[in-house]
This record gives structure tokens, C-alpha cells and sequence, in this order.
């Protein structure tokens, strides 16, 4: 008896000790319950406690963004939204058919675009104080829902939008992960903070320009019920089109240039990690739970494109003359167009292309081309051919 009490007692201890799993972090419940708000203000509290906590300062930050994204799903349900109808990104978020829609107004659609983007500087500015390279955010997605209807009822969790914007197939990760577990990291922070500054150059770039004319024409699909604009689109609607907000084009320029910095930063990142812990954006080498993995090639070549963008958005590259030759012939040869010049200061009638045509672009927006670098076009059509195919658009988006 004492011989088998020992051996069993060797065997007990000759077990390895398994680790505890860690407990869901903070932010995971209001996100599964809905309660957006609660979990923020919980947070928020939690982060006046502790203010190194960055788990905690992630977790707000991924709330924030979802609370964007269900402040604008509310809006558009009441306007009663037709999401399958519309080609515009913002407005293919898949909400409640709503019987008693409001009637919408372009002034109604740019006040909701505008808290749409405010709402993501907050998100934003929260994952800009995450500073621990080794946070960790473990979080079970498919049970996090939405409250569009702004009832409580008829809730819609991220699974079920997902697979309606996937046109109603299964998505790749169901079988093999059906909570759709993933465990964010310091890359994934850096990839949402770009996520946030991509859409809100898309708001500003929209609002910048006065599109009130044809309004009721391009969103009668969409909207059921859309008031009439007081002016008449132009038959050449797009050259007809007028700044009326000139500085909304520099910030979407800065928030572009953010987007290929932060591209740059997500990358680094990723490609210097070891473990493969349920990622949202892996390298190569990593498991990739999305059924989309990624080469070092397709990285690379979009990291080059970024590049290019960065340098043309920053002044530093030149949009070469041989570019406008074939739209306006008198362009001088040898004078490149400096992009942040011209979106900083640009003139009203920006995107009047028969003024392009016979009079040129303004001289204060030309520089010399000798000794300075050009904005290398092939570096976007090599991103083209690389994503071509049923899944390159999955492709661009789940990289920015």
C-alpha cells in the first residue's frame, strides 16, 4: 500500500501543471450583452484606476469602434436603409427593415456621417494610448451583437451580418472555430487604428464637396423616403461638383497618410511574432483563422504601394506629367503635380475636367520633376494583379 501511495504520488507530480486559462477580458460581456455604453463607462473607470492597463484600454477601444459602427447601423435604420441596394461602403451595413422609415435629406445623411466619424476619433485616440508591445485581447466574436433598432429586440450578431454580407455562404472559420475566437495583439492595434482613419478620410473626403444636387436621384434605391434637394444635378454631375469645405481635404489627407504609416507599423509588428495564438491578421508562418492567408509577396507588394501613397500624400513624390498629358495636351512637360498642395489649398472647381482640359492645372501646384521622386503607378496595378480574383476584394479590405 505505502509502495502504490508513492508511485501514484510520483506520477501526480511528474504531470505537467497546466496553466489556467485567463479569464475573458472585461470588455468581452458588454460586447456579447450589447451594452456598448455601460461597457465604455465601465472601462473608462477601470482605466482611471489603472491607467497602465492596456488590455483594458484595447477592450475600450474595440468597443468604441463597435459603438460607431451601431450608432451608424441606428441611423440608417431610420431612414430604413435598403443595404443590398447600395454601392456606397457606409450604407451596405445590413440592418432591420424598418416599416415607418423617416425621410432622409443630404443635409440628414452628412450629420450622420459626421458623428459616424467622430465617433471613430474616439475610438481611434483610445488604441493610439495602447504602449505594451505584448497586449493581448482575447475575444469570442461571433456572440457580439448589435442593437440597430435602438429597442433592445431583434438583435443581430456580428455572425449574422457577416455571413449577409457574404450573400448568406458559410464563412471559412464556422467549422473549425465557431466562436470565432480571436486573440488581438500590439499589430492588430495598429490595423484598427488604420481601419479608423480610412473611413474617416472616406467622410471627409465626401463631405468636403457640395453633392446636394441629384441627391434624391442617386439614393431613391436606397432610402424609401428621401426629400426632394433644391437644385438639379448637372449633366456633367462630377465636373459640376464644388468644394465648399476646403479644409476637410487636408484632414483627409493626414488621415491617409496615417493609413500607410500605420500599414507600415501593423506589419512590422506581425512579422516579428513567434507564437500563433488565434490571429486576426497572421504572416506566413501563423494559422490564419479568416481562410484568407497571406504570402510574404502579397505583403510585400502592398506594403510598396502604401509606400507610394505615403510619399505622394506627404509631397514627397510627384504625380508625373505624363499623366495629364492625354487629358489636358498643354501640360507642360517636365512639371509634376505636388497632391498635398493641391489638396490643402485646392481650388472650388477641383474635379472640373473640362477646365483641366483647356486650361491646365494651376501652376502654384506644379513643381520641377528633375531630381525629385514620382508617384510609381505600376506599384498600384501590381496590387491589382497580385488580389485579382473571386476573393481579392476580401483580400484588400482585410488589409486596409
Amino acid at each position: 500500500m505505502v509502495r502504490l501511495f508513492v508511485l501514484c504520488t510520483v506520477c501526480w507530480l511528474a504531470v505537467p501543471v497546466c496553466a489556467a486559462a485567463p479569464p475573458p477580458p472585461l470588455a468581452e460581456k458588454f460586447l456579447h450583452d450589447g451594452k456598448f455604453a455601460e461597457g465604455e463607462t465601465v472601462l473608462l473607470l477601470a482605466l482611471d484606476a489603472n491607467p497602465a492597463d492596456d488590455e483594458a484600454r484595447f477592450g475600450l477601444g474595440v468597443i468604441q469602434f463597435l459603438r460607431a459602427v451601431e450608432n451608424l447601423g441606428k441611423a440608417l435604420y431610420e431612414y430604413g436603409a435598403v443595404s443590398e441596394k447600395a454601392p456606397q461602403p457606409f450604407l451596405r451595413l445590413p440592418v432591420p427593415h424598418n416599416e415607418r422609415p423617416s425621410a432622409i435629406s443630404y443635409k440628414a445623411l452628412g450629420r450622420v456621417l459626421d458623428a459616424f466619424a467622430a465617433d471613430l476619433g474616439r475610438a481611434e485616440a483610445t488604441l493610439a494610448g495602447i504602449k505594451d508591445d505584448e497586449v493581448k485581447l482575447r475575444l469570442r466574436l461571433a456572440k457580439i451583437s448589435f442593437d440597430f433598432t435602438g429597442t433592445g429586440k431583434d438583435r443581430k450578431s456580428l455572425l449574422e451580418i457577416l455571413t449577409k454580407l457574404n450573400e448568406g455562404r458559410p464563412l471559412a472559420f464556422q467549422k473549425a472555430n465557431p466562436d470565432f475566437r480571436i486573440h488581438f495583439d500590439r499589430g492588430d492595434v495598429a490595423w484598427l487604428r488604420a481601419y479608423c482613419h480610412l473611413l474617416s478620410a472616406m467622410v471627409e473626403g465626401y463631405r468636403a464637396v457640395d453633392e446636394e444636387a441629384g441627391f434624391e436621384e442617386r439614393v431613391k434605391e436606397i432610402f424609401p423616403r428621401v426629400e426632394a434637394p433644391a437644385r438639379k444635378a448637372e449633366q456633367d454631375w462630377l465636373s459640376g461638383l464644388k468644394v465648399v469645405d476646403a479644409p476637410r481635404l487636408r484632414r483627409m489627407r493626414l488621415h491617409l497618410v496615417a493609413v500607410c504609416e500605420l500599414n507600415r507599423e501593423t506589419w512590422n509588428l506581425i512579422r516579428k511574432e513567434t507564437d500563433d495564438d488565434y490571429e486576426w491578421l497572421p504572416h506566413p508562418k501563423q494559422t490564419d483563422q479568416l481562410g484568407l492567408p497571406l504570402t510574404d509577396r502579397q505583403i510585400d507588394v502592398w506594403l510598396a504601394m502604401m509606400e507610394q501613397w505615403e510619399g505622394l500624400l506627404k509631397g514627397e513624390r510627384l504625380v508625373p506629367s505624363q499623366m495629364f498629358r492625354w487629358i489636358s495636351p498643354g501640360h507642360p512637360e517636365g512639371q509634376g503635380l505636388n497632391f498635398k498642395k493641391l489638396l490643402d489649398n485646392p481650388p472650388a472647381d477641383l474635379l472640373n475636367a473640362e477646365r483641366i482640359r483647356n486650361q491646365g492645372i494651376d501652376a502654384m501646384y506644379l513643381e520641377a520633376e528633375k531630381g525629385k521622386k514620382m508617384f510609381d503607378v505600376q506599384a498600384v496595378i501590381a496590387v491589382f494583379r497580385l488580389f485579382e480574383g473571386p476573393f481579392g476584394f476580401a483580400y484588400a479590405a482585410r488589409l486596409n
